[in-house]
């Protein structure tokens, strides 16, 4: 998937900070790097080794208005796409037997409860 496929996003009100993490529900240990880019920029993490249950640390990303958003991990190789908005401050990258997967939220993972 190419960068100008697709509509890109809309307009972003802009500040605040982004964050991006990692949690794996395989049933093996992970490999790789998780990246995000968009708009000519990326941001990497690396998730070696991320044990299942686990969830990665968090890194920061910066969202631009009018450009779209993908996420990738190195062992699969697809783009996932999933534009970030203004209230979506927290993207988890959920990686499973059958790939990646990508939710965002306003809430931060240290408030969750389960």
């Amino acid at each position: 998937m190419q960068e100008s496929e697709g509509a890109d996003k809309g307009p972003m009100s802009g500040g605040g900070s982004f964050d991006f993490f990692v949690v794996n529900i395989s049933s093996a240990a992970l490999a790789g790097t998780v990246t995000w880019t968009g708009g000519g920029r990326s941001e990497s993490l690396d998730v070696e080794g991320l044990a299942p249950a686990g969830m990665s640390q968090q890194q920061s990303f910066s969202p631009q208005s009018g450009k779209n958003d993908y996420w990738q991990w190195s062992e699969k190789g697809d783009k996932y796409k999933l534009n970030v908005y203004d209230q979506d401050r927290y993207t988890a990258v959920v990686i499973s037997d059958f790939g990646i997967g990508v939710l965002v939220t306003n809430t931060s993972p240290g408030t969750w409860s389960w």
